[in-house]
């Protein structure tokens, strides 16, 4: 199995970012969100790395997506 790097699907970005659905959906419309970088049949994905950037950049506070 290869090395491959960390990635967020939609679900985990609504947790992340603590918004809902839509404002997140709102968020990826912009110029500065990063690309996703795949679709899959969970639908789309970006990479963690690129999220936390986005999230640096922009002031946003990320929260933990661990489960209990």
């Amino acid at each position: 199995m290869g090395d491959y790097p960390p990635v967020l699907a939609m679900a985990e970005l609504v947790k992340i970012f603590g918004l809902s659905r839509s404002r997140v959906v709102q968020l990826l419309e912009t110029d500065q969100f990063p690309d996703q970088i795949a679709t899959l049949t969970v639908g789309r994905i970006w990479a963690t790395k690129d999220v936390e950037a986005y999230a640096r950049k922009t002031g946003r506070q990320l929260h933990s997506i661990a489960t209990g």
